[in-house]
């Protein structure tokens, strides 16, 4: 990556380069009659907006970054055929390719909508309270957007999973929705309708636990995501659970039939999700 440099002559006017500690500064002079000269190396040259900032009008959030996100936003190009443009009906219409779809949700599929139940809190403050009650490994990218949403970009993939996993997450008294991007939020939206939560089918026979077959019968409730098995093989009957996606504004599924066989269905902190949006809204 290239690195700036300015030289900048130093006045009686005050303009000099203001300290910064991410600043190398090295002095020299030329003779006494010269004036002493000033070359400041910036060796983290403030991020540039990508396209997609651009477009939504977002401003970046500055933190410390590794180079590999700042490189998937660089390397991401339109390519012929991927922006179909369009009038029907005597409305502009634009269209998007598939393969720009899956480039977007894999450039943020680490990424969180987040949103607090009850009174706003500053920007600053949310943010030094997540990182109180998450303790990331590395520096997430927090964003601001419309109807009260805040958006969490994580550099870790474990820190994302994790903070899905765990929860529900309080701060400063209230009640945090934490749910995974999708390329269908819509933050015009009072609440998000679609989250991630653990579900459990206690006392499902034995024989069934296998991974495909667990898989095709969570998915009789939402989208799986993970699998949770009991690693002690004489509790296994007893306790499998799996994280789905669930949609809040269609009927909760509690039962299933398994071979003739009613199987329940029980969700892990969803009562206190729904009782506390009931409260809010």
């Amino acid at each position: 990556m290239a690195t700036s440099v300015s030289l900048c002559p130093k006045n009686s006017e005050g303009d000099n380069p203001p300290d910064d500690p991410n600043t190398k500064k090295v002095r020299f002079k030329e003779s006494e009659d010269n004036p002493e000269e000033v070359m400041v190396v910036d060796p983290t040259p403030a991020p540039s907006l990508s396209w997609k900032d651009l477009l939504m009008g977002n401003k970046i959030i500055e933190q410390k970054v590794d180079s590999g996100s700042q490189q998937s936003e660089e390397d991401f190009s339109l390519t012929e055929g991927d922006v179909k443009k369009s009038v029907i009906n005597g409305v502009p219409s634009i269209e998007v390719s598939e393969r720009v779809h899956q480039l977007l949700e894999k450039e943020m599929s680490t990424s969180v909508v987040l949103k607090l139940l009850g009174r706003n809190i500053g920007f600053t403050a949310l943010q030094n309270g997540l990182y109180g009650i998450w303790r990331p490994s590395k520096p997430f990218q927090l964003m601001d957007i419309e109807n009260d949403y805040f958006l969490a970009k994580f550099q870790s993939p474990e820190d994302y999973e994790k903070i899905l996993s765990l929860g529900p997450w309080l701060i400063f008294g209230q009640y945090l929705i934490v749910q995974p991007w999708t390329i269908d939020f819509n933050p015009e939206l009072p609440y998000p309708n679609t989250v991630l939560t653990w579900i459990r089918f206690p006392g499902l026979p034995s024989h069934l636990y296998k991974k495909e077959i667990l898989w095709d019968i969570g998915g009789m409730v939402g989208k799986v995501t993970k699998l949770d098995f009991n690693t002690d093989s004489r509790a296994r009957g007893r306790y499998a659970r799996m994280e789905v996606y669930v949609n809040l504004g269609k009927p909760l599924i509690s039962k299933l039939l398994i071979n003739g066989n009613m199987q329940r269905v029980e969700y892990e902190s969803l009562p206190v999700v729904s009782l506390m949006w009931a409260l809010w809204l």
